[in-house]
């Protein structure tokens, strides 16, 4: 059993010497709302108050997220009974069991509003880069509970109200991320068609852009179908929703989407083409990218590599995959993908030993994330290679690989 987050909160406070009046004073909050956050209350489940938490105890952020899925689901769908409000303030009336807590459609939304929201995205991004999807899908929805919430019963201008969609829309993007690393591919599937909706009627290319882009890559890659036909066109929508307001950054990564999803249907011309666009772009001055964009050169060279590995070019892939790997140190779980997308890249070229000797000797680092997603391509890896067992480096590979199950 995972400890909760809020009990994490608890022991590193109490390890501090430190009391939930003097930590409550650090985020405004009230000894007995600390008391019922450290409780696993409401505000537990609140990315934004934990960043606040966070900053107060001098953790990562990270290190608060704490919680499985299955085991902490039943508390997170409390999170928005009390209310809609979700801010801090919000909570600490929940908490402390306010009756003016008020509702959503006495709260006024501002910019400000909407750029918490934002900023919210790009944490729950940085956050699965960092842990993996499966401890972040309660927190992701309750997310997008939250603005949905606003949407529906805040009061706001035309301005507001746009920018507020085009906030829903990046939430749900991100929340459909973390449920596709988290293997729920039915729920990443419905955040996307939902986020490009929003996005649409938010009049945001970008964002629907970004909606197209990740649904194309579950279509590509995470489904049974691989290489499903869809992923190709709804990666050139992508391409094309991007192109009016994105910036480079942007551009190169729809146009990489759309060589992942050739490459998976095995059409090495239109891969080829896709892979000179998004180098185009990458190199471009054209546009704006906002922040949520995540297109390091590790992201662009490992979808590269990815592309090239499905059509079997395995010498290049693995020169790109290798780069991945080793320009995405800051990031466990990133490294830990491209990791074994160059161990699959192995076992293709039918270097087994050389695959399973990358697998052994990061095991450890890449089992201890919580990505049900990579669990799964692990375990793909090690059904194929069984059959190669008086291999020195199968046999490791599967004899830690056993122990840890």
């Amino acid at each position: 059993m995972h400890m909760t987050t809020g009990e994490v909160i608890r022991r590193i406070r109490k390890s501090m010497g430190m009391t939930q009046t003097e930590l409550g004073a650090l985020i405004n909050f009230s000894q007995p709302a600390v008391s019922t956050l450290e409780r696993g209350g409401p505000a537990s489940h609140d990315v934004r108050i934990l960043r606040l938490m966070a900053r107060a105890l001098q953790v990562p952020l990270a290190i608060l997220i704490v919680e499985s899925d299955q085991e902490a689901d039943v508390d997170r769908r409390n999170f928005f009974r009390a209310g809609a409000l979700g801010s801090a303030g919000a909570a600490m009336m929940a908490a402390t069991g306010s009756a003016h807590a008020g509702s959503a459609s006495s709260v006024k939304i501002g910019a400000s509003d909407v750029a918490a929201i934002n900023e919210s995205v790009t944490q729950i991004h940085e956050l699965d880069l960092a842990v993996g999807g499966d401890r972040l899908c309660g927190v992701a929805a309750n997310q997008v509970r939250y603005v949905e919430q606003l949407l529906h019963h805040g009061t706001y201008t035309d301005g507001v109200g746009r920018a507020l969609t085009s906030a829903c829309a990046e939430m749900m993007t991100a929340a459909g991320w973390v449920h596709f690393d988290a293997g729920r591919f039915d729920d990443a599937r419905r955040y996307y068609v939902n986020a490009a909706h929003a996005a649409n009627a938010a009049g945001d290319g970008i964002a629907a852009a970004h909606a197209l882009g990740n649904a194309s890559c579950l279509m590509a890659v995470g489904e049974e179908v691989v290489g499903n036909p869809l992923a190709v066109q709804y990666a050139q929508g992508a391409s094309r929703a991007s192109r009016r307001d994105g910036g480079p950054k942007l551009r190169a990564l729809m146009a990489i989407r759309e060589a992942e999803a050739q490459g998976a249907r095995g059409d090495k011309a239109a891969m080829t083409a896709a892979v000179s666009r998004a180098h185009r772009a990458y190199e471009s001055t054209r546009g704006h990218d906002p922040d949520w964009v995540y297109l390091p050169e590790a992201e662009f060279v490992g979808g590269v590599g990815w592309a090239q590995m499905c059509i079997s070019d395995h010498a290049a892939a693995t020169a790109h995959l290798q780069a991945a790997i080793e320009k995405s140190s800051a990031w466990p779980r990133e490294r830990a993908a491209w990791q074994i997308h160059l161990a699959q890249n192995f076992v293709n070229a039918g270097d087994i030993a050389q695959a399973c000797s990358l697998l052994a000797d990061n095991f450890d680092t890449i089992s201890s994330l919580a990505s049900t997603r990579l669990n799964q391509r692990i375990d793909a890896i090690a059904n194929a290679v069984r059959t190669h067992a008086a291999v020195p480096e199968v046999r490791e590979f599967l004899g830690r690989r056993a122990a840890r199950v």
